[in-house]
Parts: structure tokens; C-alpha cells; sequence
């Protein structure tokens, strides 16, 4: 596409649009696909949502920068937070670089169909600059200033800021804190500052939450000093709808900082989230100190520790102690989702109180036994917030909640929420009616882009990039979760397509028409 302009005629392909709707391409503001797109332009499954810009490099992982005899264990710390297979991320990504400016040439001599903007995680920041010690104290002097200026040369090079994560569940290799975690104050207001000065870019943080799902004094008191350090755009994630008071609670909260006038928006998804996990790679009992030790360790080693008494006694501990952050210890949000005996099929679906009633035991020991005796292949669901329609509808309509936290390229076998853009037009536009189809638009284009200053995103207008897209808003709709073994190694991951969209073009390029792939690699970085 050249131009906008309705006296235009005679281009190298005409689309008839009669009965679609045209509208500027989404924008996935949270996604992981700094591994994926090593193996695929195309960055399935978002592009098949309408999506035509991604934000990656969230939550403080990444796969850059990183010395060549590190990468098992940065990759590590993406199996822990993200849930991507170890052996994918070492033998899928070509790691054909060391420095993040060299991971951006990378990513441009490859190719992408849409565009990334890319934020520097500050756990392979730290790594690549303080090695092990990155995982047990704060930077000196010396090492903040290393930083300090690789963060600037990569904002040169393309890069969209930074991220970082201070969230306990976020753990390392072998159950170390996360090198984010360990950030101070000093370098939090240091990196700030170099973004600010870059005039360019963001900073997400993921941030602790008390047991109600709201931020914590501290954590307030962080955001707050990085905004005003930053005084650019600022995100910070989650935020799941649980009580009913919390969105008001949030507001009263943030309010200080925004009077002040800093930007800060924190991100919701806009449909129940639902995570499935193994005992194999136990991610939502990450943030409890008792199973620091199952972490990135043999099966044998695994199940070994799940039959020591001492340490289902701390698990209990943990329990009663309130240290759950993605578990909170409510045993009935948790269900039996996948079984590998046929004797255990009676519980599937069943929530793990009935299936402890069922076995006699209480419910660690039901879903710890169960596990062993199932070679740790048991399959759980966790029911992980946003599931009251009522509290999500108020959530999704706020000024300062953006509609994001897809993880698209992340628990590539526990989740899928991709989907989000389809979800929000079948849902909250067709069938709830809660947004026209102009608003359900503008909070997927203009709004992130205005927010984050994507300067030509997010409109249809003469000097805007023509990233668009055709669809049918009442024939959108998100098909049923697939498991398919199209990851590097054949390794399974689960996805999700779509119906409705017709044409997706990036950069005046169809790359999608009606489903099918184009070839077109006119992706930029942002």
C-alpha cells in the first residue's frame, strides 16, 4: 500500500472488502516470543488474531544478550518463568550472537511478518555483566555502569527499553531468585534513566502481590520511583480480576502517580485464565520455598523429593503461611485436567477436594500421590483468576487497564491465550455486547500505541504504516485449543486459530489471506 486516499485506482492487487471491516492491525502488548522467532517469522499463533505488532521480551527473560557458555543456563530461566522446553530453546535457537544489538541484527537478517518491538530483560542483562553473581547480591558501581551503557547501545540498535521482574514465583536455575529480583533501587533508577534519555522505549515490571491480588505497599513505592525516574510510558503486570473492591482499591492506589502526571497502566486479560501444569514442571507452586528443590531436576530426583515427609510438611507450611502467589492454596481452583492410567481416569475434571474425599487423603498427599504413581505425567489445571464476567467487564472498560497479558510464545504446553483479540470481539463485542466493535478496536490499535508511543501504529491515516486488517466481527470467532508437535524436535505445544479475519497486511503486504500464509517477511522492528 502507498497511500490513502479514496480517489485511488489501479493497484498491484485489488481486495474486495464489501461486508468486512477494515481496521488498523492489533497490537499483543505482552509477548515471549524472543525464542520463537528464531524458527518462525510468522509467529504463530498470534498472527492468526489480527495481530500485526507484537511487545516481546517481557518479565525480565529473554535469550539476549548472553555468552556463548551460558545459554543452558539463561535458557533455564526461561523454562522456570515461561515454560519453554530446555532442549527447544538450546537446539531451536540459532544463537547466532552474543550482544543485544547483535540479537536485533539477527532477528533483521531473518525476517519477521509482523513487527516486534523488543525490550532488554534485565535478568540476561545482569547475567551477562555480573555472572553468578548476578543471582546473590545488587551491582557495584562498576557493573551498573557496564550496564548502564550495553542498555544504551542496544536502545541505539532498536531496542524498546527494558524489563524486569520482581515477582517471587519467578525463579532461576534450580530454584535461585531471578537476577531481576536482586536489582536495587540504585539500578532500577539508573536503567530508568538511560531510557528516559534515550527518548525512546518502556519499562514492564512484574510485580509481587499480596493474597487479594493487589500490589503491595512495596511494590507501589517501586512503581512509583520508576515512573518518576522513567517519566516515559510505564507497565507493570499481572492484574486478575479476584475481589470485587480491588479495581477500586488499584485505582486509590496508582492515583498519587497519576495526579503527579505519570504514565502508568497495568495490563488484564480479557477472558478467564487457565494454566495446566505437571509436577514435572511445577510453575504455579514456584513462589513457595518448599519446592525451590523440584526445580530443573531429574524425575527420579523429583519424585524422590515428593515422597519425603519433611517436605510435604513444609508444603503445608508454606500453605498455612499465606507465601502462594500463583497458588494461593485453594485446592478447589484446581483440577484434575489429564491422566495417564486408565483407573485414574474417575478424576478427571474433578476439582482435587473430591478427588482427596475420593482417595482418602488430604490434598497434598492426593495430587502428590497421584503424581508418583503416575510418573509425574498427571496433567492439573489451575483455575488462575478472571473468571467473574461481572468484575472483568469493569476491568476491561478502565482508562488505566490495558488489554493485554496474552503470553503469547510462553507455557507453550500449560496455555494458550493468543487468542485474545478473537476472544474480545466474540465475547465482549457479539455476544455480551458490552463494547461496540470501534471500541473493542481502539483498545487493541490506538490506545497501546498512543500509550507506548508506536508514533505510526494504530490508525488508518495518511503518514500511518499500513498495517491492517479485513475481518468479519460477527463471524470472529476463536476455535477450540489444539495440541500440535510443531515445535523444533517435534516437541508438543498447544494452539488456538481463529475464524473471521479475512486479510491481514503488514506494511501494505498481505501476509494472511483468509488463514493462509502469504510468504511475506515485511515485519520491522519498532
Amino acid at each position: 500500500m502507498a497511500a490513502i486516499d479514496k480517489t485511488l485506482s489501479g493497484g498491484k492487487r485489488e481486495i474486495d472488502a464489501n461486508g468486512l471491516t477494515l481496521a488498523p492491525g492489533f497490537i499483543d502488548i505482552h509477548t515471549h516470543f524472543d525464542a520463537q522467532v528464531s524458527w518462525d517469522p510468522l509467529l504463530t499463533p498470534t498472527c492468526w488474531h489480527g495481530v500485526t505488532s507484537v511487545l516481546m521480551g517481557n518479565c525480565g527473560v529473554g535469550v539476549a544478550p548472553c555468552r556463548p557458555e551460558k545459554r543452558s543456563v539463561m535458557a533455564w530461566d526461561l523454562v522456570n518463568v515461561e515454560a519453554m522446553p530446555h532442549d527447544v530453546l538450546l537446539n531451536g535457537v540459532n544463537w547466532e550472537w552474543e550482544t543485544y544489538p547483535e540479537y536485533i541484527a539477527a532477528i533483521k537478517r531473518r525476517g519477521t511478518a509482523l513487527n516486534i518491538a523488543m525490550m532488554v530483560p534485565l535478568s540476561a542483562l545482569r547475567f551477562y555483566v555480573m555472572g553468578e553473581a548476578a543471582v546473590e547480591r545488587t551491582a557495584n558501581t562498576e557493573e551498573l555502569d557496564t550496564m548502564c551503557g550495553m542498555l544504551r547501545e542496544a536502545i541505539a540498535a532498536g531496542a524498546y527499553g527494558f524489563s524486569l521482574s520482581l515477582a517471587r514465583q519467578h525463579i532461576g536455575y534450580q530454584g535461585r531468585p531471578l537476577a531481576s529480583r536482586l536489582a536495587s533501587r540504585e539500578e532500577l533508577g539508573a536503567l530508568a534513566r538511560t531510557v528516559r534519555d534515550a527518548g525512546r522505549g518502556t519499562i514492564q515490571l512484574n510485580l509481587p502481590r499480596d493474597q487479594q491480588g493487589l500490589i503491595t505497599e512495596e511494590s507501589y513505592a517501586t512503581l512509583d520511583f520508576v515512573a518518576r525516574e522513567l517519566q516515559r510510558p510505564l507497565t507493570w503486570t499481572p492484574f486478575v480480576m479476584g475481589s470485587k473492591d480491588l479495581l477500586e482499591r488499584l485505582q486509590a492506589r496508582i492515583q498519587p502517580t497519576l495526579r503527579d502526571g505519570f504514565r502508568i497502566a497495568t495490563q488484564t486479560s480479557c477472558r478467564p485464565v487457565q494454566l495446566f501444569t505437571t509436577l514435572r514442571e511445577p510453575f504455579m507452586f514456584a513462589s513457595l520455598p518448599s519446592w525451590k528443590a523440584a526445580f530443573n531436576r531429574t524425575a527420579e530426583e523429583q519424585i524422590a523429593l515428593y515422597r519425603n515427609a519433611e517436605f510435604r510438611r513444609e508444603f503445608r507450611e508454606d500453605l498455612a503461611a499465606g507465601r502462594g502467589t500463583v497458588f494461593r492454596g485453594r485446592w478447589e481452583t484446581v483440577a484434575i485436567a489429564r491422566t495417564k492410567k486408565d483407573e485414574n481416569r474417575r478424576f478427571l475434571d474433578k476439582p482435587v477436594p473430591e478427588v482427596a474425599a475420593m482417595t482418602g487423603r488430604d490434598p497434598i498427599d492426593a495430587i502428590l500421590d497421584l503424581a508418583i504413581e503416575e510418573d509425574l505425567a498427571t496433567g492439573f489445571r489451575l483455575a488462575a483468576g478472571n473468571f467473574n464476567h461481572e468484575l472483568v467487564a469493569k476491568a476491561i472498560q478502565s482508562p488505566n487497564i490495558m488489554i493485554g497479558l496474552s503470553d503469547a510464545g510462553a507455557h507453550v504446553d500449560q496455555l494458550c491465550n493468543a487468542g485474545m483479540p478473537s476472544y474480545l470481539i466474540q465475547e465482549w463485542v457479539t455476544k455480551r455486547r458490552l463494547l461496540t466493535v470501534e471500541q473493542a478496536v481502539r483498545r487493541l490499535t490506538s490506545e497501546p500505541a498512543a500509550f507506548f508511543g508506536f508514533s505510526n501504529k494504530g490508525q488508518i491515516a495518511p503518514g500511518f504504516d499500513a498495517d491492517l486488517i479485513m475481518f468479519d466481527p460477527d463471524a470472529v470467532k476463536l476455535n477450540p485449543q489444539e495440541s500440535t508437535n510443531d515445535l523444533p524436535g517435534g516437541k508438543a505445544r498447544i494452539v488456538e486459530r481463529s475464524e473471521g479475519f479475512a486479510y491481514t497486511i503488514v506494511g501494505g503486504q498481505v501476509v494472511l489471506d483468509h488463514g493462509e500464509y502469504q510468504g511475506a517477511t515485511p515485519g520491522r522492528v519498532i
